[in-house]
């Protein structure tokens, strides 16, 4: 009769352990993270995505540019890699400082002020606070010299501003929370 000691180790050679994939575990600890800490990475969203677009763009138009479908003197094309290089960092800058200057502190004043508005109107009132914000900052570092740059600096500011926030209001779960109708009490 074999001991109860072999026993066990004999049930143990046939079990198998499960094993987690070094890639998940770092996926999982590194999404943990995120989410923890969301209001230090969130306000670089828009910034890292139009410094994306911008030389996504500049890349494109090169490829044009050497396969001679453009020509070489195309102001656009040194206009986005200016701006793919240099505004990143003014944007980065804006988009954090305004969203813990502006953002967060407006955001609270209106629903303190304005508790009877639906939250999507909060929301983009907040964001749009935000996009001015960045849009004026935006004007003051970058000063332009023509409409179309004003036109430009405009865009990239409100949109960075309601991007960031819309997507940190939806993250957090504060619109989701706000979002519910009062319950009414009908007995």
């Amino acid at each position: 009769m074999p001991s109860p000691v072999t026993k066990n180790k004999r049930n143990q050679r046939n079990t198998r352990r499960a094993r987690i994939s070094p890639v998940s575990a770092v996926r999982g600890v590194i999404g943990r993270h995120l989410r923890r800490h969301l209001v230090v990475y969130l306000p670089a969203v828009a910034p890292l995505f139009f410094f994306l677009l911008t030389h996504g763009i500049a890349m494109l138009m090169l490829i044009l540019i050497r396969s001679g479908m453009l020509s070489p003197g195309l102001t656009l094309h040194k206009t986005l890699l200016t701006w793919g290089v240099y505004g990143f960092l003014p944007l980065l800058c804006c988009s954090y400082g305004c969203f813990f200057a502006v953002a967060r502190p407006v955001a609270k004043g209106l629903e303190r002020r304005f508790s009877q508005w639906m939250p999507g109107m909060l929301t983009l009132a907040s964001g749009a606070a935000y996009g001015v914000a960045v849009t004026l900052v935006l004007l003051l570092l970058l000063p332009p010299d023509s409409m179309l740059r004003i036109c430009l600096l405009s865009f990239v500011g409100l949109a960075t501003g309601l991007g960031n926030w819309l997507l940190y209001r939806t993250l957090t779960g504060a619109f989701a929370q706000t979002a519910q109708p009062p319950q009414t009490d009908e007995s």
